[in-house]
């Protein structure tokens, strides 16, 4: 047999095949929306005050949407440690700026005494809104006192509320 014989051979068996039907799952039956955005409900606790600039950070606790960071346009920000609201200081910050938010930020415990887990944040800024952004995607890397770290991949939105 050669070889454009063999192709011919197996076109035809490709074609005499019967389609195969793959199911797809509601996406949204695992909480996310078709915009795949967090549940708004989720966030009222994570909001940013009026008049103020901020980034909202969440990662994935199962299927649910789970806020664990928040910054404002000041050196403020707070984030769920240990399920504890811990407050902290900006120290440093780098790159890209929306909002009031650069891209890489460093914060540091308000309350040295209760905490000395410093908190750093990477992000990918995304697409923008009326008076906001998407963050597409971002790390937030935990270093503990004795030096562990715990990396969490997050999205986020920055933006100003009037």
């Amino acid at each position: 047999m050669t070889l454009r014989s063999c192709l011919a051979l197996a076109l035809v068996a490709a074609c005499a095949s019967a389609p195969q039907v793959v199911e797809v799952e509601n996406a949204s039956s695992e909480g996310l929306g078709l915009t795949n955005g967090p549940d708004p409900e989720a966030l009222a606790d994570f909001d940013i005050p009026a008049g103020r600039c901020g980034m909202i950070l969440w990662t994935k606790d199962g299927g649910r949407i789970a806020p664990i960071f928040r910054s404002v346009d000041t050196v403020e920000a707070t984030m769920v440690i240990e399920g504890e609201e811990v407050s902290l200081l900006l120290a440093s910050q780098l790159g890209d700026q929306r909002f009031g938010m650069r891209s890489q930020q460093v914060f540091t415990p308000a309350d040295l005494a209760a905490s000395q887990t410093v908190v750093e944040t990477k992000i990918e800024w995304g697409q923008g809104f009326p008076s906001g952004t998407y963050i597409n995607s971002g790390s937030l890397k935990l270093t503990a006192a004795d030096g562990w770290q715990r990396i969490m991949p997050v999205a986020g939105i920055a933006g100003c509320k009037a």
